[in-house]
Order: structure tokens, then sequence, then C-alpha cells
């Protein structure tokens, strides 16, 4: 018995030391900081009846987009360089460069747009799914004018997205990729001095047939999940189509504990 002991304190040790049925997260390995997202405020100044847009972009690419009446308070943002645009139908385009710094606040000086002295054209829309009608949110628009310059918004919760201060009397090039959905590719005519073209676009969902898979290997993007029936947390059997619809599934498959 004396010597039993000795030994079964020592495996417990080594079941310790290497971390044996442990569910505490791993020990960062030294070097990897974990840095905290930075904030971002702009004021500006309010334009009676016309709505104010804010986009944020980083290495000319889109990122994040608000209507805004007079404040901009945006936080969760990685740390480096970025644009911020601001504009409103019949005003000039204000850009700024700003630095985001983690954990930091960056402050902007008040921004008052200026009225624009050229004659420009708008175009409001709203995305919604061909077979649902659902809207669709967040999505990148673009717009190619006859030059080559593109222009691109996202849209909002109301799945609406608008294009200010377009060229006049010009044809442009409407494309929209997103998701499972097929590509989206329209010539719109020009627009008169002053006027707004209101349209409205469907996306199709893209439907790829399934494939005969081997063991192992999971479906091809796109592609319609097969039927299943599956025990949920509280060990209650499920299938697919009682999720089917607006609600999104997630399937976990919990290997249990080691």
């Amino acid at each position: 018995m004396k010597k039993t002991l000795p030994l079964f304190a020592l495996a417990l040790l080594m079941l310790i030391g290497f971390g044996c049925g442990s569910t505490e997260d791993p020990i960062d390995k030294p070097g990897e900081v974990q840095l905290e997202p930075g904030k971002l405020q702009v004021q500006i100044e309010s334009i009676e009846g016309v709505t104010i847009h804010v986009r944020l972009l980083k290495d000319g690419q889109l990122i994040a987009q608000t209507d805004s009446d007079a404040n901009y308070d945006l936080g969760d943002i990685e740390e480096g360089q970025y644009t911020v645009e601001i504009s409103a139908k019949g005003y000039e385009t204000t850009e700024l460069n700003v630095e985001i710094e983690s954990g930091e606040t960056n402050v902007l000086d008040k921004v008052t747009l200026s009225p624009l002295d050229v004659p420009v054209s708008h175009l409001n829309g709203i995305l919604t799914d061909e077979k649902t009608g659902n809207v669709l949110v967040d999505v990148l628009v673009q717009l190619t004018d006859e030059s080559g310059e593109e222009y691109e918004t996202l849209t909002s919760d109301e799945g609406a997205f608008t294009f200010e201060n377009l060229p006049v009397d010009q044809s442009f090039t409407l494309t929209i990729t997103h998701g499972c959905y097929e590509m989206y590719d329209q010539t719109v005519d020009g627009i008169e001095a002053d006027k707004t073209l209101e349209i409205e676009v469907e996306l199709t969902i893209m439907i790829r047939e399934n494939e005969n898979l081997d063991p192992g290997k999971g479906l091809v993007n796109c592609s319609p999940a097969p039927e299943f029936n599956l025990s949920d947390s509280d060990n209650q059997k499920r299938s697919l189509d009682e999720f089917i619809g607006d609600t999104k599934l997630v399937i976990v498959f919990y290997r249990g504990g080691w």
C-alpha cells in the first residue's frame, strides 16, 4: 500500500500536467496579443429634409454604412487606416482619412456639407429574394458609369439601397454578387438632372444538384441539405423541415468530453 500511493499520485500529476479532461481554453502563446477594437465618432451638421449617408471604407472596400441625421458612432473597428465618406443628395461628398487605434475612440471635427453647383441624378432601389419576397440586408450593390467609375453601397435593414449625386444622362451597369444567389447584372438608362430613379431588384437563389459524396466529405457550397432527423439539446428528435423558412440553422456535432 505504501508503494501504491506514490505511484497513483505521480499518475495524477501527469494527467493534470497534460490537461486531460480540462474544459478550459488553452493558454495563449507568447506574442499572441488580442487587441481591443477601436471606436469612431463623427458629428455632422444636419440638413432639414435630407438624409445623410456615412460610409466606412478600408483599402477602398466598403465595410460599413449608416444613415445619419447628426451623429455617426461606430464601434468594434479593427486597428488601421480608414476612409470616412459622407454624402447627401445635392451636396458635395466629403472624405476623411482616419486612423483607428486599439481601445481608443477617434472623435472627428464636426462636418458641414456644401451644396453642389453641378446637376446630378440619383437612384433608389429595394433588394429582395425572388422566391420569398424577403428583403436582403447588408448586401453590396455596385454601380459603374460609362467612364468606368464605380460606386458602392450596402442595403439597409429594409433592403433599400441608394446612389446619390450620379452623372446626368449616362447609362450605368448595376451589379450584385451575393452568397448563393445568381449574379445580377442590369443596364440602367441615363437619369435626368435632379431626378431620382426608383427600381426594384430580385435575386434568384442558385441551387446546385447534390453529388454523390465520399464518406467524410461535406456538401458543395449552395447545395441543398438532405433530409435528416437529429436530436436537439433536449434530446428531442427534430427534422430539417421544421426549420425551413426564414430561420438560419446551425448543426453542431458534439464529440463528448475527453
